[in-house]
């Protein structure tokens, strides 16, 4: 039987749509319809009393920029077996900047910054978390199942000196706690999305270089969702490639059926 999968986002959509056509391969039961807006303006969109994730009633230049890039104002969630929301970072450069100005006090790496507690850090960490998937979920409201992958990291061009150079990602790249922060980071958004029975998607580990970081390759000849004929060399809109590592990973997380079944639980340490 085939399975209706709605993936809806932020212009980091792009990756799965330009996937379509090796994915369509890799799942013939699985039918695919994308739906998306730039980051900006995803941000605004709900899903209202019918199921339809549409732009804010009021934002008529959402409305008219949603019928453009997708032929429709929005899309009927209510009719499809599965979500995939491509989100905006989830709350990651806040915590990546709490990284790199403090020193955490039970931690052997210091750079003489203002110190703070390991239970501040958790802290803050929870809080930042705990708001985007509230946000999710508010915005989401009805749409079930419902699986979430924050937007891709940024790839490693970003670390290097120059116009493309992007903090917090390029500083956190040297810092000695990188590891313990990413799994902090994805223990503690993955719980927070857990408790409003949405599933992560944590990238797949074949596309990281270093934690918070892509592989540039997964960045070169990437598609702008917004027009078929454009592309992109970037840090930030991954290629199709990129995309298709991303559904299987997706996919996974699926299963073999999606009838009655319970949110996978939370990633744990």
């Amino acid at each position: 039987m085939t399975r209706r999968i709605a993936i809806v986002g932020t212009s980091n959509i792009g990756a799965l749509k330009y996937a379509a056509p090796a994915i369509a391969n890799e799942f013939p039961d699985l039918a695919l319809t994308f739906w998306g807006l730039p980051g900006g303006k995803f941000s605004d969109c709900a899903v209202d009393a019918a199921g339809i994730l549409r732009p804010a009633p009021d934002d008529r230049e959402a409305i008219k920029l949603a019928r453009r890039i997708n032929g429709a104002e929005g899309i009927d969630l209510s009719v499809v077996d599965a979500t995939l929301v491509i989100a905006d970072t989830m709350g990651l450069p806040q915590i990546l900047f709490v990284a790199g100005h403090y020193d955490v006090v039970a931690w052997a790496a210091r750079h003489d910054r203002p110190l703070l507690s390991e239970a501040a850090f958790h802290a803050a960490l929870a809080e930042t978390v705990t708001a985007a998937a509230t946000d999710i979920a508010r915005r989401f409201a009805g749409a079930s199942p419902l699986y979430l992958a924050r937007a891709p990291y940024p790839t490693t061009v970003v670390t290097r000196r120059g116009p493309l150079r992007l903090e917090p990602f390029a500083s956190i790249a040297t810092h000695p706690e990188a590891v313990r922060i990413e799994r902090l980071y994805t223990v503690a958004l993955s719980r927070a999305l857990s408790a409003h029975a949405v599933t992560l998607v944590a990238q797949p580990s074949d596309t990281i270089a270093a934690p918070f970081l892509t592989r540039p390759e997964f960045g070169q000849a990437a598609g702008d969702f917004r027009a078929a004929d454009r592309v992109l060399d970037d840090h930030r809109h991954m290629n199709a490639a990129f995309g298709a590592s991303l559904f299987r990973a997706f996919a996974l997380a699926l299963g073999p059926t999606t009838v009655g079944a319970d949110p996978r639980p939370p990633i744990e340490e």
